[in-house]
């Protein structure tokens, strides 16, 4: 039988918290550290837990969630009666019910969604999108919500923090970052030592720059080195090279995918856990991927209820690709209830090897970002990065971007380590030619010396044909 107070703290846990929490008040704060060891623990117990009473933390939570929502915004009592949803009786597959919301359908409404704030909900925090979809707009948190929902359930409930002292972790800045992660609202008050937001990849040549890194490194000892994975990457190079040995707690990439090679590398180098989460804006994060099952993610699931949707926005089977669609369970002033995610995957219905009963699931890319064959086939994305990590493109590039700018022709910009040779080229050309089978499409290749990044300031790996021509690039 499973200790009720536990169940009590997963459902509700804003009840087991100071009132007053706050970013930049966290460090050395005796009542979060304690709140947080607790929660943390039962976190990492309830991973384990049969699954109905997971099932049970849900619908608590989503019904708890939408009587708040439903008092206190005439917009959220309207949605729910209109679609024959009971907040008081609301059962999981009455979330299927619910229309799907999209980016563009959330800028339309604006301020309607978001729920008059009450005393307990201050302070209030506000952000807009960083728009690497093209669509921004603005999100509403209560912080002790967003602290609670996203810092905790979402970054340190990660198994890589599972035995350490949060007294001992919390009484420092354990974060150095490179770039500018999306999640730095949230953390850089309390948690980043030191930031390096402007650093790009041509930058790690300077000694002296990496010196400032791996010194900022020692100090806040053991770190958790966070950034872009292709300048974590660039550094584990350097500092294979440089021979150092940096007191790393764990590494956590950010806003890019990580290819085979570099993952391998940064693994040589640094020697210590990569974390790897899948996140949304908005929703905070959907789920980790696996320590012991690579490329697959485990569910968030005391945080959020993860759906797949077809084209029409029908509900898909376990072990079918569409469209994730994500309730979180967390946020009361901005709900995020039944949105689309912008990404493609699948629930895998077999059990986890790791014998965690979290919904095991398949990220496979944002949708929309495939290369468009001139017969109208698609290739992902992700089989793209499959297919250039075995080639020298993968192997002897400091930076590259894929981009299509017609139905007819890749290009292929590379910043390269060495030139490479021409036989090199061929095997470029012929990984891509074999993945496209008999499709005609060229295979343009240009070296240059950097690389511009992508929407909201992030790298960005691949430009499919549909953003080429709404942004209107050359």
């Amino acid at each position: 039988m499973i200790d009720e107070r536990k169940i009590e703290f997963l459902i509700s846990p804003g009840k087991f918290f100071p009132a007053n929490l706050r970013r930049g008040s966290l460090l050395a704060n005796s009542s979060f550290i304690a709140a947080t060891s607790e929660y943390l623990a039962i976190l990492s117990e309830s991973q384990y837990w049969p699954r109905e009473y997971l099932d049970k933390v849900q619908v608590a939570r989503f019904q708890k969630l939408a009587q708040n929502i439903t008092k206190r915004s005439p917009f959220w009592a309207d949605h729910f009666k209109k679609n024959g949803v009971s907040p008081y009786t609301a059962s999981l597959s009455d979330i299927s019910r619910l229309p799907i919301l999209r980016r563009q359908t959330l800028l339309e409404l604006g301020t309607d969604i978001h729920v008059a704030p009450e005393p307990e909900d201050h302070p209030i925090f506000r952000r807009s999108s960083s728009g690497t979809t093209g669509i921004k707009f603005q999100h509403v948190y209560s912080e002790k919500e967003m602290i609670i929902g996203h810092l905790l359930q979402i970054t340190f409930r990660h198994p890589v923090f599972e035995n350490i002292s949060f007294a001992e972790l919390f009484s420092r800045k354990p974060f150095v970052v490179l770039g500018t992660p999306g999640f730095r609202y949230v953390y850089e008050k309390d948690f980043f030592y030191k930031s390096f937001p402007l650093i790009k990849s041509e930058n790690l040549a300077d000694r002296e720059i990496r010196k400032e890194i791996y010194k900022s490194i020692h100090e806040a000892a053991p770190a958790v080195l966070v950034g872009f994975g292709s300048l974590i990457a660039k550094l584990a190079e350097f500092a294979l090279e440089d021979r150092v040995e940096l007191p790393l707690l764990a590494i956590r990439t950010s806003s890019e995918p990580i290819s085979i090679p570099d993952r391998n590398i940064i693994k040589q180098a640094f020697g210590v856990p990569v974390i790897n989460m899948l996140s949304g804006n908005g929703i905070g994060g959907v789920g980790f991927e696996c320590p012991l099952n690579d490329n697959k993610f485990h569910v968030h699931s005391e945080n959020i209820i993860l759906e797949i949707a077809g084209d029409s926005g029908e509900l898909m089977p376990d072990g079918k690709e569409g469209e994730l669609v994500a309730t979180s369970l967390s946020y009361t002033i901005n709900p995020i209830i039944h949105y689309a995610h912008n990404d493609s995957g699948l629930i895998i219905p077999e059990a986890c090897p790791c014998g965690r009963t979290l919904p095991l699931f398949e990220f496979n890319g944002r949708r929309g970002y495939d290369v468009i064959l001139p017969s109208g086939k698609r290739i992902r994305m992700m089989h793209l990065h499959k297919t250039f990590s075995g080639t020298a493109l993968g192997n002897m590039s400091k930076q590259l971007q894929i981009i299509q700018n017609r139905p007819d022709n890749l290009r292929i910009l590379i910043v390269p380590k060495r030139p490479f040779t021409g036989a090199e080229e061929i095997g470029i050309r012929s990984a891509f030619a074999n993945l496209f089978g008999n499709e005609k499409i060229n295979i343009e290749i240009q070296y240059s010396s950097t690389i511009l990044p992508g929407r909201g300031n992030k790298p960005c790996l691949f430009i499919p044909l549909s953003e080429f021509e709404a942004r209107k690039l050359k």
